[in-house]
Order: C-alpha cells, then structure tokens, then sequence
C-alpha cells in the first residue's frame, strides 16, 4: 500500500500579544523551515512577473498569518509586485497594495482585483490586431527612441520583428486605463520581456535583471509567447478568486495614499537604504510601461529609494500618513534592512516615534541568503523587523 505524503508542518504562533509572537517570530523565524523557506513557495503567482530585491513569498506569508485576523484589511503602502497583499487575499484577508512604480503597480493590480476573462480575450484580440495591421518597424523608429537603454540599447534586445511587435504592445498598453484584466495581460508579457529561458522574447539576457543581451537574434512570436504565460498563470487566478477575497492596488506616492476606511494593519517592506536601485534594475519593463529617456532622469528622485540616500525624514511622512490610514491601535510591521556600515532600524524609529510605540524589533542575519545567480539583497547583511502600534 502506497504511503501518504504527509505535509510539514505549519509553524504555529505562540499564544500572547504581539511582543511574544514577534519574539518568537524573529528568534526562530517560521519562514525558514522548509518548503517555506524556498524562494518559489507559494505557487505561480508570486512569480506573475520576476522582480529584483522581491521579498521571500514565506516572509510574507507569516507576518500575515501571525499579525493580522481573517477578514482584517492589510496595506502595504510600497508593495513592489505584491507580495504581502497577495499572501494577505490568500489568507482571507483583504489585501491592499500600493506602489509608485507603473510597473509594481501593474503586477499588484493584476494579483489582487477581480478581472472577466472576456475582457482579458478582449485585450489579447486588441493585441494581436494591433500586431497584425499595426505599423513596420521602420515606422515605429520615427515615434520611439529605441536606441535608449541603461545596459544597451533597447533595439538590441530583440530581433527585428519581435521588437516591432513589443514597441506595438508598449503603445497599446499605453493607451488603455489601467484595469485587472489589462494588466494580468501586461505582467505576463513583462514577465517574458527579457531573459535567457525559452518563453523569453529577448536575446540571452537575465530573467530578473536585463543584463547586456548576448546570442543570435531570432524572431520570437509575442503573442505565442505571452498565449503560453497566460495559459499557466490564469487558471491560478481564477482558482484565487472563487477561495480568496479580492483587493484593491493603486499607484500613488505612499505618503498620499486615499482610503474609504481604516485598516487592520499596515506590513511593508520599504526599499533598503544603501542597497538595490529598483528603477534602473528594472529599467527594461519601466520601459515597456511608459517610461522615457526623460523619464529615467527625472523621475527616480520621486522614489524613496533615492530619496532616503540622503535622509530618512519621508519616512516622517510615511508614519503620519500610515497613522491616518491605520484603526485606533493598529499595528505597524517594518520589514528593514542593515548593511555594514547603516542601520535602518535604528535611523528610522526617531522619524516614526511620533506617531507609533515600537512593541518589539528583531533582527535576522541574511549574509546566507540564496541568489540565484544575483545578489538578491545588494549590501544587506541582515533583515530587521520593528513591531509598532499606532498612538492614540
């Protein structure tokens, strides 16, 4: 008789208020047993569209399940591609995420708000008629800068023809107003943008990063490729639907963020000071989701992760407004990180003082963290999580 594979176990929160379950929390960390501990846990969907510096879906996932209630609305106000609203809606929470970036935004939208699968065929005929009827190339090259790039020129990514057809799909998605069925459409496309896998369009590059392209140019069919994606990615989407709550994503500064009602919690994982730069990691998909050469050298000084290089006072403003957001006493998770010369813990607690109690802070060393053929966490040596709750 067949033998039943029996599931680990699922680490349980300790019984107490926040300060012993963030005790337990940071001294034996329930994201590292295995399988949560593995960058790929928790399915497809954290993986809609590959991100440099994404926090570990495992993180995410207890910080949810041991913080916050069933049913509790949860924000994290710079969500990158979701990862924290989304272990939220599979937890039966309402997971709400922000992020200013066009691209993060996009992959949030697309994990988290209901979509009808005839307006995503709607999207995808859209697509493939603007490709079909749509201009040469030689045409295109009169209206966009292709000879833009931040590791090479956009031009030599692709060959020739998939090149006419991304330039093509960036104009169309530029045109339709931002919605879940767009935009699973979108993440799937900038999920394959670039990479050295089959389902890539691009010539040999890197999935998460667009390192210089390498390799032959070959013509390779976007809508056959992005047919591909979306036949493995939907499925899981609609599956999410019928179990989980649906959320909300927006694409706001998050010091400015409107709700219609308070949240639970607010978990986050802001950009680590003297680490990753995530626009110009992620400059190839900015590209695709509208961003110009202008754009590249105006609009990162916008972005926290530029901002906080030279001080930490927008995470004032970030605390008065999450303080705004947050229920009487509601809790405030920061996920941070610590190189070796700067502590983000430690510069951050004076300019959120005003506003919240920090209850615990904990530390985690990473310098063992896996990458995958990258330095996933830049500088960063270890994670530290401050534990607070909202002032009356």
């Amino acid at each position: 008789m067949a033998q039943l594979e029996l599931l680990p176990a699922q680490p349980i929160p300790p019984s107490g208020g926040v300060v012993e379950r963030a005790r337990s929390f940071c001294d034996h960390p329930p994201y590292r047993a295995d399988p949560y501990a593995r960058r790929n846990w928790g399915g497809l969907l954290h993986s809609l569209c590959s991100y440099q510096g994404k926090l570990k879906p495992g993180i995410a996932h207890f910080l949810v399940e041991w913080f916050t209630d069933p049913g509790d609305r949860i924000l994290d106000p710079m969500s990158g591609v979701g990862t924290i609203p989304l272990e939220a809606r599979r937890l039966g929470r309402v997971g709400i995420g922000n992020d200013l970036s066009p691209l993060a935004a996009a992959v949030t939208r697309a994990k988290l708000e209901p979509f009808d699968v005839n307006d995503l065929d709607a999207v995808m005929t859209a697509l493939a008629a603007a490709i079909k009827d749509g201009p040469t190339l030689a045409q295109l090259e009169a209206l966009e800068d292709l000879d833009f790039g931040l590791n090479g020129p956009v031009r030599e990514y692709f060959h020739d023809e998939t090149l006419r057809e991304v330039v093509i799909a960036r104009r169309l998605f530029g045109d339709l107003p931002p919605s879940a069925a767009r935009d699973v459409v979108l993440s799937s496309l900038l999920h394959i943008l670039h990479g050295n896998r089959p389902y890539a369009l691009s010539r040999r590059s890197h999935p998460v990063t667009p390192f210089a392209p390498s390799g032959e140019y070959e013509y390779r069919s976007l809508i056959e490729r992005l047919q591909a994606r979306l036949d493995r990615a939907v499925p899981e989407l609609l599956e999410l639907a019928e179990s989980s709550p649906a959320g909300m994503a927006f694409q706001r500064d998050c010091r400015h963020i409107e709700l219609d009602c308070p949240v639970d919690a607010v978990i986050t994982s802001p950009p680590f000071a003297k680490s990753l730069r995530f626009w110009s990691m992620n400059w190839l998909r900015l590209w695709l989701t509208g961003w110009t050469r202008a754009d590249f050298a105006s609009e990162p000084a916008r972005y926290l992760d530029v901002q906080q290089r030279d001080s930490m006072q927008p995470y004032a403003e970030l605390a008065k407004s999450m303080h705004r957001l947050l229920k009487p006493e509601g809790l405030l998770v920061l996920h941070l990180g610590e190189t070796a010369s700067y502590n983000m813990a430690e510069t951050i607690r004076p300019e959120i003082d005003p506003w919240f109690d920090v209850l615990y802070a904990g530390r985690e060393n990473v310098e063992d963290t896996e990458s995958h053929g990258l330095t996933d966490k830049g500088a960063t040596r270890a994670h530290w999580y401050l534990f607070a709750v909202a002032r009356s």
